[in-house]
């Protein structure tokens, strides 16, 4: 069998553990705990394990390609911070597909980006940890998933 061929299987039938691989990837997606670490020790599985199998399980449902998503992110107003939003989404991997900037208000400005998830490399969780590593970006939140 070769390494990018894919198979259907009923989840009942596989070991629990990729079951919980994706539960950890739902916790992490939902923004529901921040670190990978947190959501393993909540599901109860090794990190290891985690890593392991992370990019080889998945819900059916996310094997179509090209599944677009919007984020609402509240940016401080000084330059620069949305160039490295942008640079943060760029690393990724995911296609912007439409950006949408309001005029600022006490500072903030509220940022609409609608990306398509087709070629991105990183997950929606490492997405937000990047996004959450740019000084200036208040909240982010993920409107359509």
């Amino acid at each position: 069998m070769k390494k990018d061929e894919y198979l259907i299987v009923r989840a009942d039938v596989l070991p629990d553990v990729f079951r919980k691989v994706i539960d950890v990837k739902n916790l992490l997606d939902s923004g529901e705990v921040f670190s990978v670490s947190s959501a393993v020790q909540r599901i109860k599985i090794s990190r290891s394990a985690y890593y392991k199998y992370r990019d080889a399980v998945r819900p059916f449902a996310e094997t179509k390609r090209g599944m677009m998503f919007s984020l609402l992110l509240q940016i401080e107003n000084f330059s620069g911070i949305l160039p490295a939003a942008m640079e943060a989404i760029s690393n990724s991997g995911a296609r912007i597909i439409n950006l949408h900037q309001n005029v600022a208000i006490k500072g903030l400005s509220t940022v609409l980006v609608t990306l398509d998830d087709a070629l991105m490399k990183d997950t929606t969780a490492e997405l937000l940890t990047r996004l959450r590593r740019v000084h200036g970006i208040r909240t982010i939140t993920i409107v359509d998933k």
